[in-house]
């Protein structure tokens, strides 16, 4: 989840600098580690965040975004799983 969190700050670091083509390349690999998470047992019994997940990325990736969420927001979402890493 932190490696999603990663690209997640990237898209939206690009989509503030208008940079399509770095903002097109970060949401290919943030669509490649949810289908990771997805196959992973664990996750099974969180598959409705993770499509959430998915519907948010693709929607802050777009130009004008249908949801209300704010990049703040979406950040503050994936602190604790960077923090888990920072504890290790």
């Amino acid at each position: 989840m932190a490696n999603l969190g990663s690209e997640v700050t990237k898209i939206i670091s690009s989509k503030k600098r208008n940079d399509l083509v770095l903002l097109n390349e970060y949401l290919i690999q943030a669509n490649k580690i949810l289908k990771e998470l997805m196959t992973l047992p664990d996750m099974k019994e969180r598959e409705i965040e993770i499509k959430t997940l998915a519907e948010v990325i693709t929607d802050i990736s777009k130009a004008k975004s249908s949801l209300e969420i704010s990049s703040v927001n979406i950040i503050s979402y994936f602190t604790p799983f960077v923090m888990r890493l920072i504890k290790v």
